[in-house]
């Protein structure tokens, strides 16, 4: 009988055991389930790679949630330069290259030369009539009769003692169809507006006239300035006399120089939107 107590006592203290033994595993596992660090919920992002070191990074990030937004229309902005307030287009004859599209070479009675700065008009046949005349078109964002204000300017120079018989050819449509603002060999000023090859009565008629101003040898600048319906004509920064015109639509949208002495060049052609 104390055989038989001793037995059941043995095996009762073993089952005690081995079920407060799986209590303490189960208490464990919950313990571990309910900790703060598994409460973590992490946004699924894509499969990780490696950083610039190649090592792939130990821990995962979450990636940042972009709000969307209306889609901006691209800026078109001028050729010359970005676009800004203080942006004005402008086109500058250098006249390091005829990139623009000068005329060169031998051209009827003259020859035509880009070189160092300069556009040279040399006379070929001494005894002709003709004048000559060179332009380009203006770029497209650059508008003389859209533009509500505009400069336009060059140096007009001549053999040594001379007055520069030539200057400034703008609003060109072509050799037929343009305004002009020249200089003679007397020291007299031109502005012209030019149809079919006819000067119309707009501007003096293309008739040359005493300035009112110091016109100096060998060196000249000339100047066109508008504001709103307003050109005014200038040479050496001095207002000539008949200056200010009231604008007529120009005939096209190019810019010259015309020349009729044996020798005349031209620097620092500029058109300048804007004050």
């Amino acid at each position: 009988m104390r055989l038989f107590l001793t037995i059941c006592f043995v095996a009762l203290t073993s089952v005690i055991s081995l079920a407060q033994s799986t209590e303490r595993r189960a208490k464990s596992a919950v313990y571990s389930a309910s900790s703060e660090w598994q409460r973590v919920t992490l946004r699924p992002t894509s499969r990780l790679t490696t950083n610039s070191s190649g090592v792939s990074p130990s821990t995962a990030t979450t990636s940042p949630v972009v709000q969307p937004v209306d889609r901006l229309e691209p800026t078109v902005a001028s050729s010359s330069a970005p676009a800004s307030p203080d942006f004005r287009p402008a086109f500058i004859g250098d006249f390091a290259t005829s990139r623009n599209g000068w005329r060169s070479g031998n051209k009827g009675d003259y020859n035509y030369q880009v070189s160092m700065g300069r556009y040279n008009i040399r006379k070929l046949n001494v005894n002709t009539t003709q004048v000559a005349f060179s332009a380009v078109e203006l770029p497209t964002d650059i508008n003389l009769n859209r533009a509500d204000i505009f400069t336009i300017k060059v140096d007009v120079l001549a053999d040594s003692g001379q007055v520069p018989t030539g200057g400034l050819l703008f609003g060109v449509q072509d050799s037929l169809n343009y305004c002009a603002f020249t200089l003679n060999a007397k020291g007299e000023v031109s502005v012209s507006r030019v149809i079919n090859g006819q000067a119309t009565s707009d501007y003096l008629s293309g008739r040359y006239i005493v300035p009112g101003v110091a016109v100096e040898k060998n060196r000249d600048r000339l100047m066109i300035k508008r504001s709103g319906e307003i050109l005014r004509f200038y040479i050496n920064a001095q207002e000539i006399r008949t200056s200010p015109y009231s604008l007529k639509v120009f005939p096209g949208n190019g810019i010259g120089l015309m020349a009729s002495g044996y020798w005349t060049s031209f620097q620092k052609l500029s058109v300048t939107l804007g004050p």
